[in-house]
């Protein structure tokens, strides 16, 4: 996951560069055409190249639209109907199995006896309310370890717009660096955050295995969370030296020097805490990483609202030292789900246990 979210981190790495050449070559407008040919150019490519990979069999909505469609005609197969092993849920097994592969198909007796249906995809027709966004999202808020989780997400990225808002227009202002210039300064955010992105996630990876051979062989989700104790360690100092290097107008190096360091930290730390949510939400992880975005839009559009003001009336120093106190709080709750989370999940999956078997 960790490489895959190294993809999208190219856009902010290299986006300023490009920026700033087209605006300097051209126009301020440029940079917009530039945008509007390639989101072209991608909605093409969806539309002609991209091929569905949906498996009704392993979609919740699906089924769910089955079982109301089965529930209208007579008989029903009990023993077959759709419903989630309980076994699954044992407390001596794990809780990485995916519920949509625990989905079984429900039968239909036909009137002759010895003859069975089963209902296939070009049966059901999946109509608006089968696919209502709100309540897998309301779902995943439901459960306290996700919206611990969710926060410090949406804070990470919303400290990530801040920070390159702010910091091109230092540049700019402090430094007199013109467009191109800011972009290549920012080129050095992009990199610390791709290289956080994919080595995080191998010593993720690293880490998680580890324990799960000290634990027996099982596995459970928090073991995800453990490697992002060693970028918390760094990443609010990292933001308070950047403020403070950035207020008092160090030689440009140094600024280059932390905003990697930031980067790196951030987005190390990022890349555990959405692959815990992944992890976390067996069979609804599509509907916690879509929970994510919203947190992280949210935050984002906040963050670079406010950034302008509060760097004219405190300065990155300031600014950044208070970023640096509120993603510290964010650690914290980070923190809480490592040692509380798997409690909470248990609980959680318990009571939609008892809710399905109603």
């Amino acid at each position: 996951m960790g490489v895959f979210y190294a993809a999208p981190l190219l856009g902010p790495a290299l986006g300023p560069i490009i920026g700033g050449a087209l605006s300097q070559g051209f126009n301020w407008r440029a940079s917009f055409y530039f945008l509007l040919i390639c989101g072209v150019i991608i909605f093409l490519s969806f539309l002609i190249l991209f091929k569905d990979t949906y498996r009704c069999e392993r979609s919740l909505t699906y089924c769910a639209a089955l079982q109301r469609r089965l529930a209208s005609r007579e008989p029903v197969r009990r023993p077959s109907q759709s419903t989630i092993v309980e076994s699954e849920f044992s407390e001596n097994q794990t809780h990485d199995k995916d519920l949509e592969k625990q989905v079984k198909l429900p039968v239909i007796l036909e009137e002759t006896p010895s003859a069975t249906h089963t209902i296939g995809p070009d049966d059901i027709k999946l109509s608006i309310k089968d696919i209502n966004p709100f309540p897998p999202y309301f779902q995943i808020l439901s459960r306290k370890n996700n919206v611990l989780i969710l926060i410090p997400n949406g804070l990470v990225f919303g400290f990530n717009y801040c920070l390159s808002y702010t910091c091109e227009r230092t540049l700019a202002n402090a430094y007199g660096y013109d467009a191109l210039s800011v972009g290549m300064v920012l080129l050095c955010l992009g990199v610390g955050s791709i290289a956080g992105s994919v080595i995080g996630g191998r010593w993720s990876d690293r880490v998680v295995k580890k324990m799960k051979e000290e634990n027996g062989g099982q596995w459970y989700a928090e073991m995800r969370l453990e490697s992002s104790k060693l970028a918390m360690l760094w990443l609010p100092p990292s933001v308070i030296s950047y403020g403070w290097m950035c207020d008092k107008h160090l030689n440009v190096a140094a600024v280059c020097v932390m905003l990697v360091l930031v980067g790196f930290t951030s987005i190390w730390m990022y890349a555990s805490t959405l692959a815990y949510l992944v992890d976390a939400n067996p069979g609804r992880s599509a509907a916690a990483v879509a929970t994510n975005s919203s947190f992280r839009g949210t935050l984002a559009f906040v963050s670079a609202i406010i950034a302008v003001p509060l760097q004219n009336a405190w300065g990155d120093g300031i600014l950044f030292t208070a970023w640096a106190c509120i993603l510290a709080a964010a650690e914290l709750l980070i923190i809480i789900v490592v040692y509380k989370g798997e409690s909470w999940r248990k609980e959680n999956e318990e009571n939609e246990r008892k809710m399905l078997s109603k």
